[in-house]
């Protein structure tokens, strides 16, 4: 089975997380989670992820925002020594995706990089979303009063997913972050979990493009992450021994395991379409070899025939071996996912 290439944007507003999210993300995957790692192609970019985390360990400091210069990782991810995925991310600073056409060059490069995205991380931070919660968790968010910018990242994403399945190509996998998720229990007064279920429940409140009536072949997991209980939600400088990393491999794994579903579907419809070329080469085989002047007369075209049908059986054959191995591996990704909300055309899969 061919190594995927998975593309991957990271969206978010100023301040929601995202870039210290990913610091976090790599470096717990870096020393394996479970069995599975995530390395950098680039050894230097390897060092400098490993530096700013060893500072954040030291010293407390957070890893600086993302400038108006789109910064790009090329990671390996690895289950074992087994490659699963190699992963083509771009973090973009929180305002591309707000900013008007030609404010800043970044603006458009998001959203042509949002065109060819395989995976999208959507990070909202825990202290607005507890807000939310703590009011009712409402429908209808004020637009010009959303911290979360989510209705202008509805926008981006819906674009993509619309002209995506006008062409009939797949869909990304969208993983909404909730990013700093002490603060889900901190500002709510719930314990983390309840909290949690309440914006599964409401989820199609918080981002209603992707969830509801509407959300027809989008598939997105709801995924609380933290980097450690800080209290406050911004903050340049945290308390090192208050480090406590939450579901930082998460979003990772969804978004290998939904790249693989699609795979999947993709592979049924291929050997759909090879069942019924080769039943058509048999034919054409059956119908040269009837009569007396089949079996005298038509041996090339029956050469070509057999020929063909052998073409069939190996590609059926190779096609066949991808769909197992791919089914294998989305149960194990499986079990890694329990308990994160999951939706699938806009409705609750998992709890």
């Amino acid at each position: 089975m061919t190594v995927p290439n998975l593309t991957l944007t990271m969206l978010g507003a100023s301040g929601s997380g995202k870039t210290a999210y990913l610091h976090g993300m790599y470096n717990r995957l870096s020393m394996g989670v479970q069995g599975y790692y995530l390395y950098a192609t680039d050894p230097d970019l390897d060092l400098d992820l490993a530096e700013d985390w060893a500072r954040l360990r030291r010293t407390g400091t957070m890893p600086k925002a993302t400038s108006d210069r789109p910064i790009a990782y090329e990671f390996v991810f690895r289950r074992g020594m087994r490659d699963l995925m190699t992963i083509d991310c771009v973090d973009f600073r929180g305002n591309a995706a707000l900013d008007r056409r030609g404010a800043a060059a970044d603006v458009a490069q998001l959203e042509e990089r949002l065109s060819v995205s395989d995976a999208i991380i959507l990070a909202l931070d825990s202290e607005h979303v507890a807000e939310w919660i703590s009011q009712g968790a409402p429908g209808n968010l004020d637009r010009d009063d959303d911290p979360m910018e989510i209705s202008r990242f509805s926008r981006a994403i819906s674009r993509v997913f619309s002209r995506r399945m006008q062409d009939g190509d797949p869909v990304p996998g969208v993983t909404v972050l909730l990013t700093k998720a002490d603060l889900l229990a901190a500002r709510t007064g719930m314990k983390a979990h309840e909290a949690l279920q309440v914006a599964g429940q409401n989820f199609g409140k918080l981002v209603p493009v992707l969830a509801g009536d509407g959300a027809e072949g989008v598939t997105v997991a709801l995924c609380p992450v933290q980097l450690g209980n800080f209290g406050a939600a911004a903050q340049a400088t945290v308390d090192a021994s208050r480090i406590a990393p939450k579901n930082l491999h998460l979003p990772v794994i969804f978004s290998l395991r939904h790249y693989l579903s699609e795979g999947i579907v993709r592979n049924r419809q291929e050997m759909s379409r090879l069942s019924a070329s080769l039943d058509a080469s048999r034919g054409e085989l059956e119908a040269l070899s009837q009569g007396f002047f089949g079996g005298l007369f038509k041996g090339a075209q029956k050469t070509s025939a057999r020929q063909e049908i052998d073409r069939l059986v190996a590609s059926s054959s190779a096609t066949s071996t991808d769909l197992q191995k791919a089914q294998d591996r989305c149960r194990e990704l499986d079990q890694e996912m329990r308990g994160i909300p999951i939706y699938r055309d806009g409705r609750l899969l998992t709890d």
